[in-house]
């Protein structure tokens, strides 16, 4: 929703859209960071949850996204 909120401006109003990323990007960041360590938890247990590696994966999702828009697009 943000990124095509933010596509209809150019130049200094698509850099003012700039915080409207930060939410989710944040959330993201602290989602998958959680999910990593749990991740890390488990495979030193002996067995890595499936559901725990796709929650992790889903949460990283929107910084994924990030990277590619801006970077390899």
């Amino acid at each position: 929703m943000v990124e095509s909120y933010a596509s209809r401006f150019d130049g200094w109003g698509a850099l003012a859209t700039a915080p409207l990323f930060l939410l989710p990007i944040a959330a993201s960041l602290v989602v998958s960071g959680y999910g990593l360590v749990q991740c890390l938890h488990e495979l030193r247990a002996g067995s890595v949850r499936r559901v725990s590696l796709v929650a992790t994966s889903l949460a990283a999702l929107p910084l994924l996204w990030l990277m590619v828009r801006r970077y390899v697009v």
